[in-house]
């Protein structure tokens, strides 16, 4: 897996065996693969500048106090060999002393340079790479990507109930690189399949702690984007940490990480596209995203105009790279190398504009989970809190789609993952779910959870079903579950009959529903074609909520492309 393990591709020097061969205290020879590039030895390898160094020790001693050179070594991530120049420099300028034997400290002298250096950067850390290293290496990783297949995204949503023509266009759409864009109602999984196509990116990236472009340090690496795999760093050095020749070892300015993972959202404005100024400079979040992912959420709700937003992203899509500008100053020209991803609840037609929108090749609609598709949410979040009785998650799942039909709620992917929680908020120290989950405890929870009735959405364009188009419906449904045709028409008109003394707007769905509330209201042990007699539908009839022409009405508006 080593990235760099020659140093022609850092700096064009002769190549290094890609696999050395270390003796680790008695262990027999082993071979590591070294991951990060080779350390520089002296001050011509790290491509920085003279005065970025001298200003960076200074401010490193005036903050720290007294340092030996292998102390400054090991703060600044570099061999003394590279900044020993501008060491003795300063020694030699009085900008500092050596109170003890190859201790270094700040004079007043120096503290006024120091202070002069912190007015036009204060970063204070381990020494930057240069910004020419840090695009080779965007450029490499880039390269050394690979196609997924279509197994590898089977797997990795396996948990997560989605039609194989879903999965299909993922898959095309991660491996071409272009934009993808989910869409759909809220709480329905957007940013979990977002978050699901970032566990994908399994291979390490490295990244710098900064990078300097002209005299500038840049700050890089952001602990709320960049995670950083520190077994590795430490398998990695542990391995060349005896070797004698220095420019072997892997040069520590660089941190081997999980591929970025960059969300924005509401607060995203075009000026954050730029790089920041507080007294340090730092990376804008986009470039943060480079061998990773960039993730756009709540698309439209953005306090500045979104499409502006969107448009700033037209150039690199299109050239590969991005310019970047200082707040206020100069541009840089970097690699454009990550996955944007799109995610939005708004009408797309009205949300994004022309210029925009014809590069969306990949739409991908993260709808309303089926009924079939929440029972099966629901069985696999209780499976994940420790809930094994299968005739419990059977029966729950039943009373759960059987409560949301009979009292009219929208039915959202997220809701069994938030009851769960609010289930475990009732559990005492010691206790666990598994022993104290009863339908009791289930319903009281249900009956606490925020409401939000179907009657009451919006972004949908609902159709009318005809009567005959219900009674086939019903038929079909009652086939299913064994009900006899002769006793599935009776069953039809008596509901259709009640319907019409309601004056319902009458939808494709409803028959499906009432025979979800009746798999949902019979005895776990009583089949439903013995249940559903007309009695008991006469029972159900009565607690199915109304849908009146009006709140069709209210619920009209296509909320993405192509919806229906």
């Amino acid at each position: 897996m080593g990235f760099f393990t020659n140093r022609t591709q850092m700096t064009g020097q002769r190549a290094t065996d890609e696999r050395r061969q270390l003796v680790v205290g008695a262990d027999e020879p082993r071979t590591f693969q070294r991951i990060r590039p080779p350390s520089p030895v002296d001050r011509k390898e790290p491509g920085l500048s003279s005065r970025m160094l001298e200003g960076l020790l200074l401010k490193t001693l005036k903050q720290e106090g007294a340092m030996t050179e292998q102390e400054l070594s090991d703060f600044l991530c570099l061999a003394p060999g590279c900044f020993r120049v501008e060491l003795q420099s300063l020694y030699q300028r009085q900008f500092i002393d050596s109170a003890a034997p190859m201790t270094f400290d700040i004079t007043a002298k120096g503290r006024e340079l120091a202070r002069h250096y912190e007015a036009e950067d204060a970063y204070v850390g381990p020494a930057p790479v240069s910004f020419e290293a840090y695009c080779r290496m965007v450029l490499h990783q880039a390269s050394q990507g690979r196609r997924l297949t279509q197994e590898e995204f089977d797997q990795a949503f396996a948990h997560l109930p989605a039609p194989f023509e879903m999965r299909r266009m993922l898959k095309e759409a991660f491996n071409s690189g272009q934009v993808l864009l989910f869409w759909g109602p809220p709480g329905n999984g957007k940013s979990l399949w977002s978050d699901s196509l970032h566990a994908l990116l399994k291979d390490p990236v490295l990244l710098p702690h900064a990078f300097e472009f002209n005299n500038r340090v840049v700050q890089y690496y952001d602990p709320a984007y960049h995670k950083l795999l520190p077994d590795l760093m430490k398998q990695e050095e542990d391995a060349f940490r005896n070797t004698p020749n220095l420019a072997d070892r892997p040069d520590r300015r660089w941190l081997i990480c999980k591929a970025p993972l960059v969300t924005v959202g509401t607060e995203f404005r075009v000026e954050h596209f730029e790089i920041a100024f507080d007294g340090k400079f730092s990376a804008p979040p986009h470039l943060k995203a480079n061998n990773g992912i960039f993730i756009f959420d709540d698309l439209g709700r953005q306090t500045q105009d979104h499409n502006m937003i969107l448009n700033q992203f037209i150039y690199p899509l299109e050239q590969r790279e991005t310019i970047i500008k200082f707040a206020g100053g100069s541009s840089i020209r970097a690699p454009y190398r990550q996955r944007l991803i799109l995610s939005t609840n708004l009408n797309v037609r009205t949300t994004i504009d022309d210029a925009f929108a014809r590069r969306l090749l990949y739409q991908v609609l993260v709808d309303r989970p089926t009924d079939d598709n929440f029972k099966q949410i629901i069985r696999n979040v209780a499976r994940g809190q420790g809930v094994t009785d299968d005739a419990l998650l059977e029966e729950m799942a039943r009373k759960l789609l059987y409560w949301y039909k009979r009292d009219g709620r929208v039915i959202r992917a997220a809701d069994p993952r938030n009851l769960f929680r609010m289930l475990d908020a009732t559990l005492d120290e010691g206790q666990k779910l598994s022993d104290v989950l009863t339908m009791d405890l289930m319903e009281r929870v249900y009956r606490q959870y925020p409401l939000s009735l179907e009657k009451d959405a919006t972004g949908y364009s609902v159709t009318e079903a005809t009567e005959e188009e219900f009674r086939s419906s019903f038929r079909e449904e009652a086939a299913k579950r064994g009900v006899p045709a002769e006793r599935a028409d009776e069953l039809a008109g008596q509901a259709l009959a009640h319907f019409r003394a309601q004056g319902r707007f009458l939808r494709p769905v409803d028959a499906g529903n009432l025979f979800a509330m009746a798999d949902g209201a019979r005895p776990a042990e009583e089949p439903l074609a013995q249940f559903l007699t007309p009695e008991n539908l006469a029972a159900l009839l009565e607690e199915y909520p109304n849908f009146t022409p009006d709140d069709a009405e209210r619920m009209r508006g296509a909320i993405g492309l192509g919806r229906k």
